[in-house]
């Protein structure tokens, strides 16, 4: 009986107790330091628009150009799929990219990212090309995912 009141005692006291971490993505926008200070490319495609609106989510608004962002990426894709016929897609997206401080032109990080997503294949035409369009929108939130963490982990160690 009383080794039940221990356990009961120390997983009450773990769950009380907090961590001394911060969270990168807070409620809001982004870090303070960057909030609000990239400059991002103009769209020229959907995969552009898809990528900087992502990219305007985690870092807010241009209110201030300190930094200028660039992405190349490429997207590929793989059919897979058993006995000649194609089930499933995946949907291979790698990007580079760079920020630069705009008044001095400094590298401030230059870095690489790859990521995928996949989306099944159906014998409908519609549904088939519903799910790639979905598959591309969630592969370009996956890379500007991994490009705004990136720049929010470096960017205090390149100072």
């Amino acid at each position: 009986m009383s080794l039940y009141n221990r356990r009961k005692f120390i997983f009450l006291s773990l769950a009380t107790t907090g961590c001394s971490f911060s969270p990168v993505y807070k409620s809001d926008i982004g870090p303070a330091f960057l909030r609000g200070k990239i400059v991002l490319p103009k769209p020229g495609s959907r995969d552009d628009y898809m990528l900087y609106s992502k990219l305007e989510e985690n870092f807010g608004q241009l209110e201030n150009p300190v930094f200028s962002l660039s992405v190349s990426y490429e997207i590929t894709s793989k059919g897979l799929g058993s006995l000649g016929s194609i089930t499933r897609y995946n949907l291979i997206g790698s990007a580079n990219f760079r920020l630069v401080e705009i008044s001095t032109n400094t590298l401030i990080i230059s870095d690489k990212s790859k990521t995928f997503t996949s989306y099944s294949a159906s014998s409908q035409t519609l549904a088939t090309e519903t799910a790639a369009r979905a598959a591309r929108d969630r592969l370009m939130a996956s890379i500007a995912d991994q490009i705004s963490t990136s720049i929010m982990m470096n960017y205090n160690t390149n100072q």
